[in-house]
C-alpha cells in the first residue's frame, strides 16, 4: 500500500516540479510572517527595596492595546484583531507611549502585587517605547512601576489576567539580598508566582526548579523551535537507520550541550545577531547535503558537531532571557538541557512513526520523502538566513 502511494505521487513531470516549488514559496513566505508576529512571553524584572518595590515589566504594549489574548494564540496574526495590532505597531513611539498612557489604569486593574495577601498600589513611572522600524517584527517596550511597602512586608507574589499570556519574573539583586537566593520563575498565565522575599526565595523547591525547566526546554522546541526542528529532521532524513541517526544525534547533543554550558557560566558569548544567522545556515547545508550525499562520512559528523555548538548557543540566548534559578543554577542548567533532548527526541519519534515504519523501505522514498523533504527545509532555512542577515544590517 505504501509502495503504491510513493508511486502515485513520485515527482514525475516539470510541471508538478514547478507547482511543488511554487506552493513552498508561498508556504514559506507565510510561515516567515508567522515567525515574526509570535508572541512571546513578557519579562518582569523585580527589585525590593527598603521602602518599596520596584518592577520592570518588557512587553509588546501593542498586544495589550489591541485587546489580544495572549493565552488564547501564539501569533497576532491569528487574531480577530490583527488589524488593530498592525495600526498600533505603525505608530511612532511617542504616540504609543501616549495611548498606553490613556489605558495605563486599565492595563494595572489587570497586575497584582501582594504583600502578605494584601493587594499593593501600583504606580506608573515610566513608559519607554522600543525602537524598530520593520513593522515586520514585533516591538517591545519597557515599563517601570513602583508600589510602597509596609514596615513589616516580608514577601511579595505577583500575577496578572491570563489573558496577557505567560510572564517571566526575574528578581534583581540588591544589598540584602544572596546572590544565589534570587527569585526565577516562568508563570503560565494567569498563574501566581512563590514568594518573592526581601532577602530572596526560600521556598523553591528542586523537584519544582527541575519540572519549569524541563517544561522551558521542551517548549523551546516544540512547538517554538521550527529552526531547532527543521535541523533534527533535517538529520532524519539524511537516513532512518537507527545506527547513523544515532552517530548525528548523539554528536549534535554533546555539542550543544557544551556550549549551552559554557555560555550559561559566562565562559563564552557570542552575539545572537551571529548565532541566529549561522544557525539557518546550518539548516540549510544539513537538507542540501542530505540531497547530494548518500554515505554518512567523517566530514559530516564533523559539520554536525560543529552546528550543534551553533545551536547550544542559540539555546543559551533563550536560557538567558528567561534566567536561570541562581540558587539553583546546576539543577536547572541540567532539565532545560533535558527537556530540549526530550523536545528532539520526540520529534525523531515522531518522524519515524509516521514516514519511516511506513515509507522508509519503498525504492520511491529517496524521491518522493527524501529529497523533496530536504528541498523543503532547505528553502525554509536559506529564506530565514537571508532574512536574518537584513535585520543585521
Amino acid at each position: 500500500m505504501a509502495e503504491k502511494l510513493l508511486y502515485l505521487i513520485r515527482p514525475s513531470s516539470i510541471l508538478i516540479k514547478i507547482v511543488f516549488l511554487l506552493l513552498l514559496f508561498i508556504m514559506l513566505g507565510s510561515q516567515s510572517r508567522l515567525s515574526s508576529h509570535e508572541i512571546r512571553p513578557a519579562i518582569a524584572d523585580i527589585q525590593i527595596k527598603s521602602e518599596e518595590v520596584l518592577i520592570k515589566l518588557e512587553l509588546n504594549l501593542e498586544i495589550f492595546l489591541a485587546d489580544i489574548n495572549a493565552s488564547a494564540i501564539k501569533n497576532t496574526d491569528l487574531s480577530t484583531n490583527s488589524s488593530d495590532y498592525d495600526a498600533y505597531r505603525a505608530f511612532a513611539g511617542n504616540v504609543l507611549a501616549k495611548k498606553f498612557r490613556d489605558k495605563s489604569n486599565r492595563f494595572i486593574n489587570m497586575v497584582t502585587v501582594e504583600s502578605n495577601a494584601q493587594p499593593l498600589a501600583l504606580r506608573l513611572i515610566k513608559v519607554k517605547v522600543g525602537n524598530s522600524s520593520d513593522l515586520s517584527l514585533p516591538r517591545y517596550s519597557l515599563l517601570t512601576f513602583s508600589a510602597e511597602l509596609k514596615d513589616d512586608s516580608d514577601t511579595i507574589r505577583i500575577s496578572w489576567e491570563p489573558k496577557l499570556g505567560p510572564l517571566i519574573v526575574r528578581q534583581v539583586a540588591s544589598d540584602t539580598i544572596v546572590k544565589d537566593k534570587l527569585y526565577t520563575g516562568y508563570l503560565k498565565p494567569g498563574q501566581k508566582s512563590g514568594p518573592i522575599g526581601r532577602l530572596g526565595s526560600k521556598s523553591i523547591t528542586v523537584a519544582s526548579t527541575v519540572l519549569t525547566y524541563i517544561e522551558l526546554g521542551i517548549t523551546h522546541i516544540v512547538p517554538k523551535g521550527l529552526d531547532h526542528i527543521l535541523f533534527v529532521l533535517g538529520l532524519f532524513l539524511f537516513s532512518h537507520k537507527l545506527s547513523k541517526l544515532a552517530w548525528q544525534i548523539t554528536l549534535f547533543t554533546f555539542a550543544h550541550t557544551v556550549t549551552l554550558a559554557l555560555a550559561s557560566f559566562n565562559i563564552i558569548h557570542v552575539s545572537a545577531g551571529i548565532v541566529e544567522p549561522l544557525i539557518a545556515l546550518s539548516i540549510c547545508y544539513v537538507a542540501i547535503e542530505n540531497i547530494f550525499r548518500v554515505q554518512l562520512g567523517s566530514s559530516r559528523l564533523i559539520v554536525i558537531f560543529i552546528f550543534g555548538l551553533l545551536h547550544g548557543l542559540g539555546f543559551a540566548s533563550v536560557l538567558n532571557e528567561i534566567g536561570l534559578s541562581q540558587g539553583q543554577f546546576i539543577t536547572s542548567l541540567i532539565a532545560f538541557n533535558v527537556g530540549v533532548e526530550i523536545g528532539q527526541l520526540g520529534i525523531i519519534l515522531f518522524a519515524y512513526i509516521g514516514i519511516a515504519s511506513w515509507f522508509g523501505n519503498s525504492i520511491y522514498y529517496r524521491s518522493v520523502i527524501q529529497i523533496p523533504g530536504s528541498i523543503i527545509i532547505a528553502l525554509f532555512g536559506g529564506w530565514w538566513f537571508v532574512e536574518r542577515i537584513m535585520l543585521m544590517t
